[in-house]
């Protein structure tokens, strides 16, 4: 990496101990169990973690630096090392890669929304690399940390940085919106997410909205035209542009065809587009996609081969094709308006001769006095999608139960015992069904795509 351990003690002005290596650093790591030679080591603090406790095994493994607390005791290191002290390693962590970004000054896009931010990155990535050298986040790493580890691996040689910025609560987006200082800030979506904490739907909005708090001046703002709470709002942008489906957009889609896998085609100004991810609601993230493809010049036909090649991320819209059946993985996380999405897939997806569609479903989490009623709405999307089963897990999932009982859905299984309702699940599946497995990250629902791919069914 483009950066030396006497910029970083200069930019944080912190007391040291030992000596600074004089070459550029290979890297920075908060991770001592894959810490390599040359790099930095920060030790941050988690719910379960101390990275100090593991200082002195980092600085044997090879890094010739470690960033502590000021309250950490003095180690004792050899001529090639050196000690950081500083009053929080997690805000000095993000000041130097705040720095780092400015140092080396890549063009950024940035995107949020309450659904779909992790595929969208893949398509933008997809899309701008037919053009430029382009850096991402890695999986999902969207929050305090990810996004200053993602800019950390930023190498000069990158033009453009793709930074998905995630949030749990008001402020949060904000404060990563300073650390990457986006040109293009896109705006995918407002749904219920995270309302145990932002409230209702103006509140995620306005936590959405802070992406644009230490843009550019000459920023770029993109977002769905056909999001009612998001046509509300006021984007500080000179340029603003949309896409959208049931709306006029600068990004139109027209003509959508679905396959019997779920997959779409549509159609924008002549150009016809595939998609390889299963889902009505992932023409959105290809929009976006288009869009910013758009503002950096990038023709609609070489645009339609690189959205072709974008494949489901691991957990999210993955088809899996079993020896008698259909699993689509959509375990990663969910909410209201991504697990609506998820059962109108599967509605989407032709099971085989004879074969059902059958939706297991965790806790939808972090909705506050919002979960009832969000949990008895799937009942409905459910039945208005023609689910033929409802497996149920967890604590809030008895309201869609219950609701599901009510509009007199025939098979319905509620339980907060994971092997009861594996148990059960396999006992029912047969031959050329089609399987929806959706919950919280909490949920761990992806132990769920495990056993069901174990069982070979």
């Amino acid at each position: 990496m483009k950066l030396t351990l006497q910029e970083i003690i200069a930019h944080l002005d912190c007391r040291t101990t030992g000596v600074a290596s004089t070459g550029e650093l290979t890297g920075v790591s908060t991770d001592s169990r894959s810490v390599k030679a040359g790099e930095l080591f920060v030790a941050l603090r988690g719910e379960n973690f101390d990275g100090h406790d593991f200082v002195r095994q980092a600085l044997s493994d090879g890094a010739v630096a470690a960033l502590v607390d000021h309250n950490y005791p003095d180690v004792d290191v050899s001529a090639e090392k050196c000690v950081l002290h500083v009053p929080d390693t997690l805000k000095s962590y993000q000041d130097i890669a705040r720095f780092y970004r400015a140092k080396l000054a890549p063009a950024v896009v940035a995107l949020t929304g309450s659904a779909g931010k992790t595929t969208c990155k893949e398509y933008v990535h997809a899309v701008l690399a037919l053009k430029y050298n382009v850096h991402k986040n890695i999986k999902s790493f969207n929050n305090h940390v990810g996004v200053p580890a993602t800019l950390l691996a930023l190498k000069p040689e990158h033009d453009i940085l793709v930074a998905e910025l995630g949030t749990s609560n008001f402020g949060e987006i904000s404060h990563l919106s300073s650390l990457v200082e986006p040109n293009i800030c896109l705006v995918l979506n407002i749904g219920y997410a995270h309302l145990e904490f932002l409230h209702s739907l103006d509140g995620v909005a306005r936590a959405k909205m802070e992406i644009f708090d230490f843009a550019a001046d000459d920023n770029i703002a993109i977002y769905n035209a056909d999001d009612a709470i998001l046509k509300r709002q006021h984007f500080p942008s000179n340029t603003v542009k949309t896409f959208g489906i049931q709306y006029p957009a600068d990004v139109h889609a027209k003509n959508l065809r679905c396959e019997q896998n779920g997959c779409y085609h549509f159609d924008i100004d002549g150009t016809t587009f595939q998609l390889n991810i299963p889902g009505r609601h992932n023409i959105y993230n290809a929009l976006a996609a288009i869009t910013v493809g758009t503002v950096f010049d990038i023709p609609l036909d070489r645009m339609k081969n690189a959205i072709e090649a974008v494949t489901s991320a691991e957990h999210r819209m993955t088809v899996l094709r079993t020896k008698n059946n259909i699993l689509i993985d959509d375990a990663y996380n969910s909410n209201p308006g991504s697990c609506a999405a998820a059962l109108a897939t599967l509605a989407d997806v032709a099971p085989g001769e004879g074969g059902r569609r059958i939706a297991v479903l965790g806790d939808m989490l972090e909705l506050g006095q919002f979960s009832q009623l969000e949990h008895e709405k799937l009942a409905v999307v459910a039945q208005n999608n023609q689910i033929d089963a409802l497996y149920l897990l967890g604590e809030h999932t008895q309201h869609t139960a219950a609701k599901a009982k009510q509009l007199n859905i025939k098979f319905i299984h509620y339980t907060k015992d994971r092997h009861s309702l594996m148990a059960d699940l396999t006992a029912f599946i047969a031959k050329n069904d089609v399987i929806l497995i959706k919950g919280s990250r909490a949920m761990h629902m992806e132990d769920m795509v495990n056993a069901l791919k174990d069982e070979s069914i």
